[in-house]
């Protein structure tokens, strides 16, 4: 994925990968997507394809994703106020023995202060209420939207939170 911000954290002097951060940049809401980012979702669409031709399906289920789709454009539908769009974080993640280091709140600052000084919202989807949710609203993100992706049913919720730009982080 070419078009995201990503953000990889490793020991110094060490390949080991500590955490991973995905963002996705705003793009507006009357604009279609550009021609380059239009190409890179179908070259990521084709590649993942052929991955899993070649290595198998990898226990992705279609079927779900779709429904998560489904419920995730209904969300933003419902949340996403701003016409010039939001940083997605699509994907935050340190692995547990190097959390309480600072390394998420290094990969969370990084784009948050950029959408700051850009005067720009912020948006997540959290897998988890407790404790992520109470970890994200420290960065200053505040509950907008659950979500519930319901497979006949077996269902899971994903929370949805927006960050207003130069929010003021909360104390607990």
């Amino acid at each position: 994925m070419r078009n995201g911000i990503f953000h990889v954290a490793k020991e110094e002097g060490s390949d080991e990968v500590l955490g991973v951060a995905c963002w996705l940049r705003p793009q507006r809401a009357d604009q279609p997507p550009s021609w380059r980012d239009w190409f890179e979702d179908w070259r990521l669409w084709f590649n993942q394809i052929g991955m899993n031709l070649w290595y198998g399906r990898g226990g992705l289920n279609v079927k779900r994703y779709w429904i998560w789709k489904e419920a995730q454009s209904k969300a933003q539908s419902a949340v996403w106020t701003d016409p010039r769009g939001y940083y997605f974080l699509n994907i935050m993640v340190v692995v547990p023995k190097a959390q309480g280091r600072g390394i998420g709140r290094l990969m969370m600052e990084t784009v948050t202060n950029q959408a700051d000084a850009e005067n720009m919202n912020c948006y997540l989807e959290s897998s988890r209420d407790v404790p992520n949710m109470q970890i994200y609203e420290c960065f200053g993100f505040k509950f907008a939207k659950e979500l519930e992706c319901d497979d006949d049913g077996t269902a899971i919720k994903l929370f949805a939170m927006v960050r207003e730009p130069r929010a003021i982080p909360e104390t607990n």
